[in-house]
């Protein structure tokens, strides 16, 4: 994953006006891109924050506010359901996050995809979300998981993480991954921190590894008393000291030492034959991993990485009126240019699709770099 810059994302709470106007936007526009791209280069856009951030911006969202992600994809999943065009969404916010197996199972029995492929995306659904919210400690917990997919078992997970603190949300972007615990995401969205636990970088192999032993080999008393240990002998008041992050002061509230060690959860993985078995024991959670992060790293001396994983056009206005308000319909009448061009297109009459293309490569001439 290229670093290229970063987009701070702001939470903000109310109602979007424009809703309705953007499911009717989304249903052409989806079945074009579908057409002219296919499934599988669609689902590579979804995987790209820049493009999808383009996408809620001409929806009518700011480039930097929360409802960019979790109302353009509910617009879309609305929009492309029973529409048969062999891409769907499942998933969304809090509760809908988890029927996502379920909108999985359903999916895959329409499109007649194979036992396998319904158990991988089931999976990647899975451990998606527990990397996310476990290995990558950040201070942004998830509240958002959407997973898009086509009847090939090709996908892209959009997981959303809050910071109620500083008002903030970050974006994680998956696509077809191979790994779920070493660098797995195709990008990251949201404004830098100035430290993160993070065992999905390469720097974090041999605590990966050292976790998964300890795990396996070492009693739950064991793990337990050691980090009772390291909890009461710390007295350092700099994480410097302690987790060789120069810059840090003190430890951030999302990277304190957990008080225990959840023992359903170890006794479950001391059956893993792998990392990610431990990171898909029930009851893994963010503050278990911290903890057995913590006695790897302190205790055998493996190498941890505190490095931030993170990794940045308005065509209707936006709802907060900057820079003008949302017209909503301009929405209507460009959902009705693309529906008759979609129309034609099917039909074997090409010129309004080609139309658009042409359009938008003198759009790109003219634009400013």
């Amino acid at each position: 994953m290229r670093r290229t810059g970063f987009a701070e994302l702001r939470l903000c709470m109310g109602h979007v006006p424009m809703y309705r106007e953007m499911v009717k936007l989304s249903a052409p526009l989806i079945e074009i891109l579908v057409l002219e791209l296919g499934t599988k280069k669609l689902i590579e856009r979804f995987s790209d924050p820049l493009w999808f951030q383009s996408y809620a911006c001409a929806m009518g969202f700011e480039h930097n506010y929360t409802g960019a992600t979790t109302v353009t994809l509910k617009a879309i999943k609305e929009a492309v359901s029973g529409r048969n065009i062999g891409i769907a969404v499942a998933g969304g916010k809090g509760p809908a996050s988890r029927e996502t197996p379920n909108e999985i199972e359903r999916f895959s029995e329409e499109a007649n995809m194979s036992h396998s492929k319904t158990a991988t995306l089931k999976r990647a659904s899975r451990l998606s979300s527990k990397t996310d919210s476990s290995l990558v400690q950040d201070s942004f917990s998830i509240y958002f998981h959407s997973m898009i997919l086509d009847e090939k078992g090709n996908y892209a997970v959009i997981n959303q993480g809050m910071n109620t603190r500083d008002m903030l949300v970050r974006r994680y972007h998956w696509l077809n991954s191979d790994s779920f615990v070493e660098e797995p995401h195709s990008g990251i969205e949201s404004s830098p921190v100035s430290v993160a636990m993070n065992l999905t970088s390469r720097e974090s192999r041999e605590t990966r590894k050292t976790i998964t032993d300890i795990v396996r080999d070492e009693p739950y008393e064991s793990l337990q008393n050691k980090l009772l240990l390291l909890d009461r002998s710390r007295g350092q008041r700099k994480i410097a000291d302690f987790l060789n992050a120069e810059s840090v002061k003190r430890i951030p509230f999302y990277l304190e030492f957990p008080r225990s060690l959840n023992r359903k959860a170890i006794e479950i993985a001391k059956q893993a034959e792998n990392f990610e078995d431990v990171l898909s024991a029930p009851g893994m959670g963010q503050s278990t991993m911290r903890g057995l992060a913590y006695i790897s790293s302190l205790i055998y001396g493996s190498k941890l990485s505190w490095n931030d994983p993170q990794s940045y056009c308005f065509a209707y206005g936006t709802k907060a009126g900057r820079p003008w308000y949302v017209e909503r319909e301009s929405m209507r009448e460009s959902a009705e240019i693309l529906r008759n061009a979609l129309h034609d297109a099917k039909l074997g009459r090409k010129e309004k699709t080609n139309a658009l293309r042409r359009l938008s490569r003198i759009a790109e001439s003219y634009s400013v770099s």
